[in-house]
């Protein structure tokens, strides 16, 4: 388990000599790092945001070899061994062998260095003895944020800093609101509102995406709940639906489909107005799978979509083999429809191909009104982007969906 300590200045954070089983990564402050020789302190670093000390700890048990005092209000995020060994475990055996090989051959240098004479001792803040900087700190920097990040991350959860916002998707021969897509933002504490983008692929890298998946999938159906209560809606119609994402991760968590079934029971959401939104990539590189999660999707009476189509083309040839109740066009071939004809073409394709299957389409990243008469045009029938709305928060979506239902 990581968590953060906070230290005033002077503190004492190590003391050369004693044991200890973590290491320290600073996320705010300025700390010394000193050895005592001959009864004199000697000054080996000055660390800052981003350093990483007592790393050693995470794989040996030796007692510390300097210590260290906070000199400004310092935060540290305390990385303890059990957590450094279980990812060790989990890793590749050979990247785990280097590791510790590396690791062990810097203790026995550093080991070494310190026990020179005390005009031998170097700086070990990233520059050599002529001054010039050391090339690998800045790696160790970008290692050190991408750890923090993941650390952040991981809490975020249980500190309640994710959010859900809805992009509506509109019938584009009348203008009807005809559903949402949720799509989760992550409220940082220091760095603010971060999009899907910058965090899901880490997410999925940690499997971290398992309990938000769960999360966002429960957010979902509560609030689209709310909002068909609210505004009294029929239970039995079909729209507005959901759209919720689900990551070529999740679908492998064999105690998904069983975890949506309780949300869907739990929140008392009518599951046909839910509909489970696929990357093309899953369909194309491993459509078995994908084929077994499709039908047990629908067997709990949800429906599912496919987002980004068309960016795998060889799904083409066996889209029929996928019983797919939505595509949504990939934003890329929607934006580029005036600039290059083959765009246009692929979508007609689409669309025709769609049709004979009894699938439904929607248009991504729809922005002006030309786009829009051309999607129409080509008998698409829903569409996103802009040009109706960007993503909006709960209250701002319910608000959409009320407007359009008077107006009918």
């Amino acid at each position: 388990m990581n968590y953060q300590m906070n230290y005033l200045p002077g503190a004492t954070i190590l003391m050369e000599g004693e044991t200890g089983d973590c290491a320290f990564i600073i996320d705010k402050g300025v700390v010394e790092v000193s050895v005592q020789r001959e009864d004199e302190k000697i000054v080996l670093a000055i660390l800052k945001d981003g350093d990483i000390f007592g790393e050693m700890a995470l794989v040996s048990g030796d007692v510390r070899s300097a210590s260290v005092h906070a000199l400004t209000p310092t935060t540290v995020s305390v990385i303890c061994r059990p957590y450094f060994q279980e990812k060790l475990a989990q890793t590749d055996p050979i990247i785990a062998m280097l590791m510790r090989l590396l690791l062990a051959r810097f203790h026995e240098a550093r080991s070494k260095l310190l026990s020179m004479p005390k005009t031998c001792l170097i700086n070990i803040d990233g520059k050599n003895q002529e001054g010039n900087p050391v090339t690998e700190k800045e790696a160790q920097r970008e290692v050190l944020v991408r750890f923090k990040f993941i650390n952040d991350l991981q809490s975020a959860l249980a500190k309640h800093q994710f959010l859900l916002h809805y992009q509506p998707i509109y019938v584009l021969a009348n203008g009807k609101l005809a559903g949402f897509e949720a799509l989760i933002r992550w409220q940082h504490s220091e760095k603010g509102m971060i999009t899907p983008n910058h965090f899901i692929n880490i997410a999925e890298d940690t499997k971290e995406i398992i309990p938000i998946g769960y999360w966002v999938f429960e957010t979902a159906c509560r609030n689209l709940k709310l909002m068909r209560d609210t505004l009294g809606i029929d239970q039995h119609s079909a729209e507005p639906w959901m759209s919720v994402n689900v990551s070529p991760t999740q679908i492998k968590d064999t105690a998904l489909l069983e975890r949506f079934g309780q949300i869907l029971d739990m929140t008392g959401i009518d599951p046909h107005v839910i509909k489970i939104e696929l990357t093309e990539s899953v369909l194309v590189e491993n459509p078995q799978l994908a084929l077994t999660f499709i039908r047990e999707v629908k067997q709990l009476g949800m429906k599912v979509a496919v987002d980004d189509f068309g960016t795998g083309y060889s799904s083409l040839s066996y889209l029929h083999l996928f019983p797919i109740d939505i595509l949504k066009i990939d934003r890329t071939f929607v934006a580029n429809m005036f600039s290059d004809f083959r765009c246009r073409e692929i979508i007609n394709a689409i669309v025709a191909l769609s049709k004979s299957l009894n699938i439904e389409i929607v248009a991504e990243g729809v922005e002006t009104k030309e786009l829009e008469a051309v999607l129409h045009e080509l008998n698409c029938r829903y569409a996103q982007g802009f040009l109706y709305s960007r993503p909006v928060a709960i209250d701002k979506a319910m608000a959409l969906l009320e407007n359009r239902l008077s107006e009918y």
